[in-house]
Order: C-alpha cells, then sequence, then structure tokens
C-alpha cells in the first residue's frame, strides 16, 4: 500500500514540467497540501504556472498552495520549507543538463533527504506511454513501488515491475520480491543484461522510469550521473529517483 503523506513540498524548476510535476506529487500526496515552490515561479510567466499548479491539483481533489516569496536555492533553505510545511515527502525537479548549480542542490537533497525524496528528471507527457518501475532489495524501492498505482491512475497509462538479475536462479528470488512490493502489477524479469543499459532501454520504451537511489551501484553512477545523462541524450523520457528519510 503507498504511504500515507501528509503534505508535499515541490520545487518547480522550469515552466514545462509544471503539469507533469503537480500530477505526480498530487497522485502521491493523496490527501493533505501540495505547497509550490521554485524558481519557476518567480519568472515572467509565473502567475501562469501557479494556475497551472493549482488547477491540476484541484483535478486530483488536493489542494495546492503556491509560495509567493523567494525560493530557497540551497539545502538549508529547502529543509526549512520542509519543517515548515510538515513534510513528509519532497520532489525536486532535476535537470542533469543544467550547470548552474541547481544540479547539485537536487543531489545534496538526495543525498541528505530531510523526508522522503522523489528527484523528477521530467520528460514530455506525449511521450509517456507506461510507467516502469525497477525493483531492488535496497531500502528505497518501496518508495516509489508504492506510488506505482497512483501514478498509472493519474496519468492513465500502464504499469510494470522491472527487475534484472544475473543467472536464470535468481528469477523465484527476484518475482516474489516484486510480488512483495508491488503484488497488484505485472512483473518482468530480465536475465543477463546490463543493469543500466536495461534502464535505459525501459525509459525510453516507457517514458517514465521510477527506481530507488541505490539499486545495487552508487548512487553518482546510476541515479544521477550514467542514466541522467545517458537519458538526456537519447529518450524525452521521465526518471523518477526516490530515497526514504535517513534517522
Amino acid at each position: 500500500m503507498p504511504t500515507t503523506i501528509g503534505s508535499t513540498v515541490v520545487l518547480y524548476r522550469t515552466e514545462a514540467a509544471a503539469p507533469l510535476l503537480t500530477t505526480l506529487a498530487s497522485a502521491a500526496v493523496h490527501s493533505g497540501a501540495l505547497h509550490a515552490h521554485g524558481p519557476a515561479l518567480h519568472g515572467p510567466r509565473g502567475v501562469e504556472i501557479a494556475d497551472t499548479i493549482t488547477e491540476v491539483a484541484a483535478s486530483r481533489s488536493v489542494e495546492a498552495m503556491v509560495w509567493d516569496g523567494d525560493a530557497p536555492d540551497d539545502r538549508g533553505g529547502v529543509v526549512r520549507l520542509v519543517r515548515e510545511a510538515v513534510a513528509s515527502l519532497l520532489v525536486v525537479e532535476w535537470q542533469p543538463r543544467m550547470v548552474d548549480g541547481h544540479l547539485d542542490l537536487a543531489r545534496q537533497l538526495l543525498d541528505q533527504p530531510p523526508c522522503d525524496v522523489l528527484m523528477v528528471r521530467p520528460g514530455g507527457l506525449a511521450r509517456l506511454s507506461s510507467i516502469a518501475v525497477a525493483i531492488g532489495p535496497g531500502p528505497n524501492a518501496p518508495l516509489v513501488a508504492g506510488f506505482v498505482r497512483r501514478w498509472a491512475e493519474a496519468f492513465e497509462v500502464p504499469a510494470v515491475v522491472l527487475r534484472g538479475v544475473e543467472r536464470e536462479e535468481e528469477v523465484a528470488d527476484a518475482e516474489a520480491l516484486c510480488a512483495q512490493l508491488a503484488p497488484d502489477l505485472p512483473t518482468e524479469i530480465v536475465v543477463g543484461r546490463d543493469l543500466v543499459n536495461l534502464l535505459v532501454g525501459a525509459a525510453h520504451k516507457a517514458g517514465f522510469l521510477a527506481l530507488g537511489a541505490t539499486e545495487g551501484f552508487p548512487l553518482d553512477r546510476l541515479g544521477v550521473r550514467t542514466v541522467g545523462t545517458r537519458l538526456a541524450q537519447r529518450a524525452d523520457a521521465t526518471i523518477v529517483v526516490g530515497r526514504r528519510a535517513t534517522a
């Protein structure tokens, strides 16, 4: 079952991503408030973006609270926002092609999460034909797995659970793990394929890939650098990297 969320803070970086981020966050929050922040709200089309956020959230029966103050650009400011909103989920727009410091902020928040964090590399909504969630044995896979059915319903697309293993002997355990974390979703077990290539291919095919922050590789290699860079070059897909809050 999905985690119950009290409220969610969303950091919007670009105008184009507002509908996708709001739909994704609204489906995750399910009830409570969505607190909208970020530099996208302070540009020349900030009012239109705020209206879009409010409308999309309302269509999901979620209240959007659009902040009209300064957008925090450091981890300390974001942590204060999370505490003030009593948020249990933080959704951060992540643009791996940017080199102005915002990628570093997203990575800092994922490396040291003030609450559960979803780092979202937004792709085009037109490319989203299904949702693939990569399941691993680590502590973060349950976070994204818990949201997949809601996301599939919100975007009106099918969803599949994906697990890569090295040998045939590991298939049974992989099927059991997928059934445990996402019992109502179809499962695809892939044997003997390089994990990074598997994830890039799944994202390209589905248009939406969700995975835990540490699924067998260091975060910098899998969650941010390798997959993010290759997706930016090869596919207009949405990537969601999730991490649970640390004690």
